[in-house]
């Protein structure tokens, strides 16, 4: 709330009245608030919004490089790396603006494959610096394949994860099935490239197994992108490994972009998608006026799986500027970080200038931060048949409901 209170203030003394009081309006907890700056003179505005400039910026999200070693058949990227992708000094500078403007943690979900990046552990070492907690997406390979790892960093897997336990690094690994075979078919990768090592009995990639043997456990945790192939083994298998093991799980649906748009052939069927809908993990759309997105290129984007090729022309990079100026005074960043549909969607299918079915897409918002935007959480679908879900129960158990967190429906401090 103050980040987004910060952004409003520096947003409205930057001239963007209209786009700013279109998101108050409607909200009555943020009355009060929208009066005082509709009542403030233009020198009061720049002093408020002064004021708020080291908490405007609730977290960063960066894309480190576009290249990755697998080729997963619902992937919105192209896998290439980018001729201009940040270097290690441009992005310190980054890094080090976010955190005086109150970034909380560093968000890489990845455009590729982020431990493939060149600078990856110059990266690392500049978050312990910071104090900037790293909050990082990886398909996990590179754990698990020894020679990837030598050619790579010079090291074996076990030496790997042991070093990365040093430094201020959460991981999220694949795991989107416990059939090794279906997991190289999800991929697109060889067989061979991410083999499958076992926990208490159940199949695991051995990127992950290593992970959880070498990494505090409260700092690894699953990602798993859901489709037709491989939902069934989400709702068995996956999350409830999750909670016996205290992994944090980020559950989300397969984005409609890039090669995947207006591709239905991947999205489940109606009984998958009720039965997976309740394991959803909370998304970051609705912290669309709180957050920051960085393109492997440099350029600020209006959310994580906009590409780069569908922004305006006028685009803005971050090298060498002011990224609070930037943030404040670019048109398409201000204009769009309020709107909290699923820009990810809705953007591509607007440049395409046609409508899809966003059925499958659900948007789902934590209670708190609903409470706190002032969007409901049972709201019926909006932004083109873009669902606004049931907030998804956390994954590390302990709420005392039999069952786990999955079943559970209550909503209690834990959730």
């Amino acid at each position: 709330m103050r980040a987004t209170a910060g952004n409003i203030a520096a947003d409205y003394a930057n001239g963007f009245q209209d786009v700013v009081s279109g998101f108050l309006s409607g909200r009555p907890s943020w009355r009060a608030y929208h009066d005082s700056l509709r009542n403030a003179s233009q020198p009061e505005l720049e002093e408020l919004a002064a004021s708020r400039r080291s908490e405007s910026l609730a977290f960063l999200v960066l894309m480190l490089t576009g290249v990755c070693n697998a080729d997963c058949g619902i992937c919105f990227t192209d896998r290439k790396r980018k001729p201009n992708e940040l270097t290690v000094p441009e992005r310190d500078d980054l890094l080090a603006q976010a955190a005086a403007l109150g970034a909380q943690y560093v968000y890489v979900p990845g455009e590729g494959e982020p431990t493939l990046d060149k600078g990856w552990w110059n990266f690392l070492e500049t978050c312990g610096e910071l104090d900037l907690p790293a909050v990082v997406f990886t398909n996990g390979m590179i754990f698990g394949d020894e020679d990837l790892c030598r050619r790579t960093w010079g090291m074996t897997p076990l030496e790997a994860a042991k070093k990365i336990a040093d430094y201020p690094v959460y991981l999220y690994s694949k795991y989107w099935t416990p059939d090794s075979r279906l997991s190289a078919r999800l991929l697109n990768v060889q067989e061979r490239r991410q083999p499958y090592g076992q926990v208490d009995g159940v199949p695991v990639p051995l990127g992950l197994q290593t992970l959880m043997e070498y990494v505090p456990r409260d700092r690894v945790g699953i990602e798993v992108c859901v489709e037709r192939r491989n939902a069934d083994d989400v709702i068995q298998t996956i999350v409830p490994f999750a909670e016996r093991h205290g992994l944090a799980t980020l559950v989300e649906m397969m984005q409609h972009n890039g090669r995947t748009f207006q591709d239905p052939s991947y999205d489940m069927t109606d009984l998958q998608a009720d039965a997976v809908a309740p394991l959803l993990s909370p998304t970051s759309c609705t912290l669309g006026t709180c957050k920051a997105v960085v393109t492997v290129q440099g350029y600020l984007s209006p959310r994580i799986a906009v590409l780069e090729n569908q922004l305006p022309q006028d685009r803005r990079r971050v090298v060498g500027a002011d990224f609070y100026r930037l943030l404040h005074e670019t048109p398409y960043i201000v204009e769009r970080r309020y709107n909290l549909a699923c820009l990810c969607e809705t953007i591509p299918a607007e440049l395409a200038g046609e409508k899809i079915d966003l059925r499958s897409v659900y948007n789902v918002t934590p209670p708190a931060l609903a409470n706190a935007v002032g969007i409901s959480v049972d709201a019926e679908p909006q932004g083109g048949g873009v669902a606004v879900a049931a907030p998804a129960k956390a994954s590390a158990g302990g709420c005392g409901v039999s069952g786990g967190c999955a079943s559970c429906t209550a909503l209690c401090a834990q959730h």
